[in-house]
């Protein structure tokens, strides 16, 4: 009996471990975006690593072959991003992204990444009335993208739709049942009579960015705007 009580409180105390070190890992995996892809494992594998140099994301390991690997990157704010690609079968690949402790929505702007450089797209989200304001900004759509997800999460609004592509980005947000906002970015071509070979006078990438708040003029909608403004300034510096 005695000896059975020993086994018993030792099986106990390795229960007890794994507890304490197991929830950080589940936490992640149970947050991380899964996607997949009509597309093989060294196109897919192309397409993120272009993806994370345009988000400005630091690549720490990479180990990958024709079949797919796994990568972990890191953010600007530390937040470790994993990532999984693996084949599914000739012509598909699977991708799992994590970030930090479970950043989904800066997985989903990997994704939407991914997603462009490999030619797919998103639904359409349409233009809509309201209160509205547009800036050029010395960036790239990448960084745009990014600056607008975060600024609608600083005044509480959630990304509700996506449409990346490869020149132009929509994100419509929501905040409570009638609050809506929807964010629209587009390159800027470069400028026409420029000579094959010869810099433009200004080379910097340029986007310009539209916020369109609700569908009617109103005061508490132009007060959405100067917040989602100044917020959007703050994060595309």
């Amino acid at each position: 009996m005695k000896r059975s009580m020993t086994a018993l409180s030792g099986l106990l105390v390795l229960l007890g471990a794994c507890s304490v070190f197991e929830p950080s890992k589940g936490k992640a995996e149970a947050n991380a975006v899964v996607r997949r892809y009509s597309r093989t494992s060294p196109e897919v594998w192309e397409a993120l690593t272009s993806a994370l140099k345009a988000l400005d994301l630091r690549i720490e390991s990479d180990r990958h072959d024709a079949l797919g690997g796994d990568l972990t990157a890191v953010r600007a704010t530390e937040d470790s991003v994993k990532i999984n690609v693996k084949s599914l079968d000739e012509m598909s690949s699977q991708v799992s992204i994590s970030v930090g402790e479970g950043d989904r929505n800066m997985a989903e702007i990997i994704h939407h990444e991914i997603a462009k450089n490999l030619g797919t797209g998103a639904a359409k989200t349409s233009f809509y009335g309201g209160n509205r304001w547009e800036q050029l900004y010395d960036a790239n759509l990448a960084r745009s993208i990014l600056a607008a997800e975060r600024s609608c999460e600083s005044i509480g609004f959630t990304i509700t739709n996506r449409d990346i592509r490869e020149r132009t980005a929509d994100l419509m947000a929501r905040r409570g049942p009638s609050s809506t906002l929807l964010v629209h970015i587009e390159e800027v071509p470069t400028p026409v009579g420029v000579p094959d070979g010869a810099p433009s006078v200004d080379s910097k990438n340029k986007v310009k960015v539209s916020f369109i708040v609700g569908t009617m003029q109103s005061e508490s909608n132009q007060e959405i705007l100067e917040r989602i403004r100044t917020e959007f300034e703050k994060f595309i510096r």
